[in-house]
């Protein structure tokens, strides 16, 4: 059998997929797909930008915000 030690943090490659090492709701750790790319990378990848708050509103209504972010 083989053992691969890991901690939350790593990130590892199976089969050509990046995986990101992440706590779960137990207490211990799960792999979750690797975020490798920015929202402006992806948008640009597909031809595409990010709305403006307008358009964003215009699509989902109003967000309630606390102001931070």
């Amino acid at each position: 059998m083989n053992r691969l030690v890991v901690t939350v943090g790593d990130m590892l490659e199976v089969e050509g997929r990046l995986y990101d090492v992440v706590p779960d709701m137990q207490g211990g750790a799960t792999l979750e797909p690797a975020i490798t790319m920015s929202v402006a990378e992806i948008h640009a990848a597909h031809g595409e930008q990010a709305p403006t708050n307008k358009e964003f509103e215009a699509q989902f209504g109003h967000v309630p915000s606390d102001g931070e972010g």
